[in-house]
């Protein structure tokens, strides 16, 4: 099926998350996510993050995901706490191979979220929407080995640890580190479902 077709739900909750697509205005409290976890997030953002500087950059951002999420080339869905509106993070469904069809997780919890287990329950939410709503037979997520935090996730998500790249991830600081390849397959997830 091509993926332009695919009637997508453009939000879903967790028993204590909401998920949803970013909306136009969602651009200002990016921004103060950004800004006030720029050393907890610095590693892992983009350079096009790492450069927003501003609440009308950070919407000029939000445009562009939803172009993406329009496209079907990227879908980032911002994580709000049900119980006080607060924003959590984000998770995200990219470089879909939609031949096979398979695609890769991410997600980040901004820095007084963590520990709270919202990651991999936020995490579990996104892997139902792509099995059940895109279709695909497989999930791939990869981290730098020495994210104990992803890789925490990516078990308790059941994820199964497939392979390791020595010297494969060149961190901020210019240390090299070996990256960690996990996957999960529709078989796996309805087993544990």
């Amino acid at each position: 099926m091509n993926p332009l077709l695919l009637d997508l739900p453009t939000e879903f909750d967790s028993p204590r998350l909401k998920l949803r697509c970013y909306r136009p205005g969602d651009g200002a409290e990016y921004f103060r996510a950004l800004q006030s976890n720029g050393d907890h997030l610095y590693e892992f953002l983009p350079p096009n993050l790492e450069a927003v500087r501003s609440a009308e950059n950070a919407e000029v951002v939000i445009r562009r995901l939803m172009a993406e999420w329009h496209l079907r080339s990227l879908f980032i869905f911002g994580v709000w706490e049900q119980a006080t509106g607060d924003y959590v993070g984000e998770t995200y469904l990219a470089n879909a191979d939609w031949h096979v069809p398979c695609i890769e997780l991410g997600y980040f919890v901004v820095k007084d979220k963590t520990g709270q287990g919202f990651a991999s329950e936020a995490a579990r939410a996104t892997l139902d929407y792509a099995f059940e709503r895109l279709g695909v037979i497989r999930v791939e997520l990869q981290c730098a080995a020495d994210n104990k935090a992803s890789m925490g996730v990516a078990e308790r998500c059941g994820f199964i640890f497939e392979g390791r790249m020595r010297n494969r991830n060149r961190k901020k600081s210019g240390e090299i580190v070996d990256r960690l390849w996990y996957g999960l397959v529709r078989e796996d997830w309805r087993a544990a479902a």
